[in-house]
């Protein structure tokens, strides 16, 4: 009985396939669209040879139906840093939606790189590995694989991120004007990430006047903090001081008290007026006085109260 031998197809070098190298394997590109087109999941109305434009020019320049702009780079054998920095430069000057790198071996820093790219939001990059594999009877089967791509959570955390960031700076600018006022309103200095900040000390450990500001409201509080052993002690005094909550709002009447507990030993008793960091810039300085008017008068009322304890 003859027996068949079943032949297992071998990875060869890209350059034994493209003895021309990376040119040869570009113009192969051009020819056969749909190959990158089912590597990236989506269809490119052109795709041409890009350094003809000029010498920075991709390797590659595609199309999408949108009239989206892509540049390619293509490199075979090991990922260099040059073709990566090749293909941003060009992904720069040529404003271009996508960056997609083409290699043969890929180094794991180059990932790193190209997800840290991807988590910017100045273009979607794809990594593409090209493989090729010999069968027993000399046929070549390409196989070109999407190792990375723009992922849309890292892109929405990231957003997220940004907006954070910014809504952080501009906190923060409200803040540094509301320092510089001439009575001094503020007793520590802002700084970056902070929601609020300290006006003012009282004879109570762990009780202060601070300004706060959000996007829409900027306000005045009472803070109560206890940490550890004096979490008890603040829980005390937000309870004497709520105890005494009808009398302390008619005293400030016709502002609003909100008084809440934030948890593990932690009470806030504060009063809010419309205007907060989102505000045009133009309109801070009227709503930062009024924020002080509101302060002294809380102060006025809270002083008693507080200092009987």
């Amino acid at each position: 009985m003859a027996h068949q031998v079943i032949g297992r197809p071998v990875r060869v070098s890209a350059r034994e396939v493209w003895t021309g190298g990376s040119q040869e394997l570009i113009t192969w590109l051009i020819d056969h669209p749909s190959t990158l087109n089912d590597a990236l999941a989506m269809e490119f109305s052109t795709i041409s040879r890009g350094r003809e434009a000029s010498v920075m020019a991709p390797d590659l320049l595609a199309e999408d139906m949108a009239g989206g702009l892509c540049v390619l780079e293509v490199a075979l054998g090991r990922a260099g840093s040059t073709g990566l920095g090749r293909l941003i430069t060009c992904a720069s000057a040529l404003q271009a939606e996508r960056a997609v790198w083409i290699v043969e071996e890929i180094a794991a820093e180059h990932v790193g790189a190209m997800n840290w790219l991807n988590r910017s939001g100045i273009a979607k990059f794809y990594l593409l590995q090209m493989q090729c594999f010999k069968g027993p009877e000399g046929t070549i089967t390409y196989l070109l694989t999407p190792v990375l791509g723009p992922s849309p959570l890292v892109r929405s955390a990231e957003s997220d991120r940004r907006r954070m960031v910014e809504r952080s700076e501009l906190r923060l600018s409200f803040f540094d004007r509301l320092a510089a006022q001439n009575n001094a309103p503020v007793m520590v200095a802002p700084v970056r990430g902070m929601t609020s900040v300290t006006h003012r000390l009282t004879k109570l450990a762990g009780v202060t006047y601070n300004f706060v500001v959000d996007a829409k409201e900027c306000g005045a509080e009472v803070r109560i903090v206890g940490v550890g052993e004096r979490q008890r002690d603040a829980l005390a005094v937000y309870q004497v001081l709520f105890e005494q909550r009808q009398s302390i709002e008619a005293a400030l009447s016709p502002e609003v008290l909100v008084w809440e507990s934030l948890g593990s030993g932690h009470f806030r008793i504060a009063s809010m007026i419309p205007g907060g960091y989102e505000s045009p810039e133009t309109e801070w300085d009227e709503m930062q006085a009024l924020l002080m008017e509101l302060m002294g008068r809380l102060r006025a009322v809270f002083k008693k109260y507080l200092h009987k304890l």
